[in-house]
C-alpha cells in the first residue's frame, strides 16, 4: 500500500443503524539515530513520522530522530503494535525498542 493512498483508505462500519466511517490504524517501525527501533501506531502514519523528525511533537526529544523507516504495515489481529513490540524486543533485545 503506497502512502498516498494510505489517507484515503477508508472502511465503514454499522452501529445502531448509522453508518460511521473509520480509518484503518497502521503499525510502523522506526529505526532512531541512536540505532534504537521505535514502534506506533496511527491512522496516519506518515504524517506521525513527519511530525517527529520536524520537532512539532511535543515531549520528543531530539535523541530520538528517525533514521529510517523500517516498515509501515495495516493493523490487524495478527500484527498489533504489541505483537510488533515483542517480535523485535526477543530479536534486539528490550533495551534497544521502545513503544511511542
Amino acid at each position: 500500500m503506497s502512502f498516498a493512498t494510505q489517507a484515503t483508505n477508508v472502511s465503514t462500519t454499522y452501529k445502531n443503524e448509522a453508518q460511521v466511517r473509520t480509518k484503518p490504524q497502521f503499525v510502523y517501525v522506526l529505526e532512531l539515530k541512536d540505532g534504537r527501533f521505535a514502534i506506533g501506531q496511527a491512522a496516519n502514519a506518515c504524517r506521525r513520522i513527519a511530525s517527529f523528525n520536524s520537532g512539532l511533537t511535543p515531549g520528543y526529544p531530539q535523541a530520538l530522530l528517525v533514521k529510517r523507516i523500517v516498515g509501515i504495515k495495516e493493523r490487524s489481529e495478527d500484527r498489533t503494535i504489541i505483537s510488533t513490540f515483542k517480535r523485535f524486543a526477543d530479536q534486539y533485545g528490550t533495551d534497544r525498542v521502545i513503544a511511542i
